[in-house]
């Protein structure tokens, strides 16, 4: 029994343990406000702390709003997770920041500053200032059951800082 028993229990620690770690990839090495849609986080504190960030790095921010509830934003972590490519792209250009919506915690205080959205996840593009250059519904970057990568790409490349020769 307990040749057997032992097995079981490592191969289930170890099998939670990776899906776990696995869940968000791409967003490992990114600061906490970008790791997932936590209804604790203070979406307010945590701009700030991008803007500053952004504007060291010479980069956007990103507010991406959803929440651990929403397939689609759990899909949009495994796209980015297969394509790692555009996930890189996305880091190098924007600060992400991901703020929850959820039954416990709307943030509507934090999102009344911003158009109203639809559906989740979406986009509001900041520039390093935090002033609003851009609200994006993420259904257009929709392909089938998943996201698709030219058109994410393309949404990316619109944002990245332009060179200028001369």
């Amino acid at each position: 029994m307990k040749r057997l028993l032992l097995p079981l229990i490592l191969g289930t620690l170890l099998f939670n343990g990776a899906a776990c770690a696995g869940d968000h990839l791409w967003s490992q090495s990114l600061p906490d406000y970008s790791q997932g849609y936590d209804e604790t986080r203070d979406p307010a504190r945590d701009l700030a702390a991008a803007t500053a960030k952004a504007s060291a790095e010479g980069k956007k921010v990103l507010l991406l709003v959803g929440g651990e509830w929403c397939s689609w934003c759990q899909e949009m972590n495994r796209f980015l997770d297969r394509e790692p490519d555009l996930a890189g792209q996305l880091n190098r250009t924007f600060v992400v920041v991901k703020v929850n919506v959820s039954e416990q915690n709307k943030n509507e205080s934090f999102l009344k500053a911003y158009p109203e959205y639809l559906g989740v996840p979406h986009f509001y593009v900041l520039d390093a200032t935090g002033r609003l250059l851009e609200s994006f519904n993420t259904g257009l970057l929709e392909k089938g059951k998943s996201y698709d990568g030219e058109k994410l790409g393309k949404f990316i490349a619109y944002f990245q800082p332009r060179t200028t020769h001369g």
